[in-house]
């Protein structure tokens, strides 16, 4: 067993035994409710596992709607013991300032007073300022409110705790708990074939396959990825961009820069879940060219496709994937990136090896566990 996979697996035990010694016993849930929020029309697969586990628990779960004031949310749906808080950007961020302001005061004050009335507050940091940047200053006070505000924090790896506890300023660090985010293995269906994959694609059977799936941010390093390709230019090497761009002149930038290039294919738009087995299986190698990053479920998903990655060494991913299933670079040297697609193109007799070891690995992110930990970060709040 290699150094990363003992400090992987040490983070689970000790997440779990630290949290299992607050209550042993599962019966107390059955009683216990908690309000989601924000959860959407289409409910996000990371809050479904989620959800689905917690009630299997003996939960009652019910989501919030970001439309909505939570004090009359709260009369018409009954008085949760935890609200659980997930993105905050959806809560107050409208489409002007003035919006925005308004509904940002309105939360701060709706919190205090379900403080007062003893609903505990656990928020779930997935990051630390919103991914398209609205707002800059109203997001940090927002942040900042919920975390000085809420009797409990989740973070997805120690890494993530630690800048958490950095860049907000924490007084009490221990009121921050690591629960691992889950894997979705068996979530998506995957019985497509790489080659019917591939035929749908378009693309030839014998071609080294780099995907970039999700939705499409610059933080996301989707221009410099598409740079580094390039400079590559190897005609047996096929980039697959697949996602909805964050707006309209990053899609034209994107469809600017690939003009004429053969080797880079770039489909915009939202990828529905039952497609997301057809990119999965047409690719050799799943690439998160992250410029900044606290956790990513991608990371998990192209895990649970039995994926090889190609990532910077920061954030949750330095945590989560090893050399022996990905390719890791340091994002500040400059040709990071390249060096690590140059050594997936190399070693690409290996990626079907790596991708099988990150399923290994993903296997040990069970949601079962993941929600029994999450009940406990609940339980500890009510005990105290």
């Amino acid at each position: 067993m290699n150094n990363f996979q003992t400090s992987t697996e040490l983070n689970l035990k000790k997440s779990k035994l630290a949290l299992n010694s607050i209550n042993k016993n599962k019966n107390n849930s059955r009683n216990l409710k908690a309000i989601f929020l924000p959860v959407f029309n289409q409910i996000n697969p990371y809050q479904q596992q989620l959800i689905n586990n917690l009630v299997d628990l003996g939960m009652q779960i019910e989501g919030g709607n970001v439309s909505n004031y939570l004090i009359p949310t709260f009369i018409k749906q009954g008085k949760p013991d935890v609200l659980h808080l997930h993105w905050l950007h959806p809560l107050f961020i409208r489409n002007n300032l003035a919006k925005s302001l308004f509904r940002l005061t309105v939360l701060i004050v709706e919190l205090n007073i379900l403080k007062i009335m003893g609903i505990k507050i656990v928020w779930t940091a997935h990051n630390i300022k919103n991914h398209d940047s609205l707002y800059v200053q109203l997001d940090q006070i927002c942040t900042k409110f919920i975390a000085k505000i809420s009797h409990r924090i989740i973070a997805h790896s120690q890494t993530a705790k630690d800048e958490i506890t950095k860049q907000l300023n924490i007084k009490n660090p221990q009121k921050i708990f690591v629960v691992p985010h889950g894997n979705y293995i068996g979530y998506y269906d995957n019985h497509i074939s790489r080659l019917e994959a591939r035929n749908k694609l378009n693309i030839p059977n014998q071609k080294t396959v780099i995907l970039l799936l999700g939705s499409i941010r610059e933080n996301k390093g989707v221009l410099k990825l598409i740079e580094n390709l390039k400079q590559i230019n190897r005609e047996e090497v096929e980039l697959i961009v697949a996602g909805k761009p964050a707006n309209q002149e990053l899609e034209q930038t994107i469809q600017h820069q690939i003009s004429n290039n053969q080797n880079i294919k770039f489909i915009s738009g939202f990828v529905p879940d039952e497609e997301i087995q057809t990119y999965m299986n047409a690719c050799d190698v799943v690439v998160f060219p992250y410029q900044e990053i606290l956790t990513s479920g991608a990371v998990f998903l192209a895990m649970s496709f039995k994926k090889a990655c190609i990532a910077p060494r920061q954030g949750c991913l330095g945590e989560v994937l090893n050399e022996n299933g990905a390719f890791l670079y340091n994002s500040d040297y400059q040709n990071g990136l390249f060096q690590a697609i140059e050594s997936a193109i190399k070693n690409k007799h290996l990626l079907i090896k790596m991708g099988r070891y990150n399923f290994e690995l993903a296997e040990k992110f069970d949601w079962r566990n993941i929600a029994d930990m999450t009940l406990k970060v609940y339980q500890s709040c009510l005990t105290k």
